[in-house]
């Protein structure tokens, strides 16, 4: 897909179709789970994979309540930036499933980015252990904070949804002050 002249550069998301984007996805999923089985002898099962993830996160990795390993890709981010998603973003999530599935039946679960996961970035993909890429994202949507309280530090702006919280619950404090919010207003 690309040549020397735009080595490191990823190709506009229009030139490589939908199913050709999930093909490769899914391919560097394979092999990268070979990898693991290989260097760690263990015995990973197949994960499904579903491309319906949007918004700023890159990917998502977990085990069902089934046991079943299951990774979500962002297609959008994964058009725009397919070279390093191939190469760092699917061995990070795949690096997830194999923290998951090793100590599954621990009683402590590692935490996301520990030095459990840190060891399988490092040890078997020779990655640098970063915890979040650098693709450019915009949100997935903004949503308006119209809805004005106050406390004693300061003026708070909260979403609609918050607002209706507060209402049924009747009662909202800060975090930082401990005191209770008071509604101002609405701004448009």
């Amino acid at each position: 897909m690309t040549n020397s002249a735009t080595a490191g550069k990823v190709e506009p998301p229009e030139t490589v179709s939908l199913q050709e984007l999930k093909r490769l996805a899914e391919e560097a999923v394979v092999k990268a789970e070979a990898l693991v089985r290989i260097f760690y002898r263990l015995k990973l099962p197949r994960a499904t994979i579903d491309f319906s993830l949007r918004g700023r996160c890159a990917g998502q990795a977990r085990i069902d309540a089934q046991g079943g390993l299951q990774l979500r890709i962002n297609l959008q981010l994964l058009a725009e930036n397919l070279d390093d998603y191939l190469r760092t973003t699917i061995p990070h999530e795949v690096a997830h499933l194999t923290v998951n599935w090793k100590y599954r039946r621990h009683f402590r679960r590692p935490r996301p980015h520990g030095p459990e996961w840190q060891a399988v970035m490092c040890d078997c993909f020779g990655l640098e252990p970063n915890r979040c890429h650098r693709y450019q994202t915009t949100p997935a949507r903004l949503v308006p904070r119209n809805y004005l309280y106050r406390c004693d530090c300061r003026e708070h702006r909260l979403t609609r949804i918050m607002h209706n919280k507060i209402g049924k619950a009747s009662a909202a404090a800060c975090k930082v002050c401990k005191t209770s919010l008071r509604y101002i207003g609405k701004q448009e």
